[in-house]
């Protein structure tokens, strides 16, 4: 394994912050003694004065590795990353607010999010049904 110096910045702030061995090798895909070897060897101890940090979320941005503010709880470090992550794992965004319906007007199936209570598919459904029109006047 090649410790290059991102990695190696990146475990040290992580360990710098209060995170175990653990967690460090967990969320960096390590082996924990390898981690556990490196801050020993290196002289890497847990800040007293730091909060304890379980969790690595919130030492540096999830997106794009920069280290965050310390004290503000943040995954990203900007809207950009936060934008760029999301997009990437897509498959994480919790889904339980889309809905089943069957439209008003021309009877077919669609779907919406967060909202239970639609009847068409589409504003031109919505006018032709309730207007009998197809958006002018009659």
């Amino acid at each position: 394994m090649t410790w290059t110096p991102g990695l190696q910045e990146q475990v040290r702030t992580l360990r710098t912050a209060g995170v175990t061995y653990s967690k460090i090798s967990e969320f960096l895909n390590l082996n924990a003694n390898s981690v556990k070897s490196w801050c020993r060897r290196n002289n890497v101890e847990p800040d007293i004065n730091a909060v304890r940090a379980d969790d690595p979320e919130g030492v540096w941005c999830r997106s794009c590795g920069t280290v965050l503010t310390p004290g503000r709880r943040a995954k990203f470090c900007s809207e950009a990353c936060r934008r760029s992550w999301w997009h990437a794992h897509s498959e994480l965004i919790n889904r339980r607010a889309f809905y089943t319906f069957t439209c008003a007007h021309c009877g077919g199936e669609f779907e919406a999010y967060g909202n239970s209570t639609r009847r068409y598919c589409t504003h031109s459904c919505y006018i032709q049904h309730r207007f009998g029109t197809r958006g002018g006047r009659r």
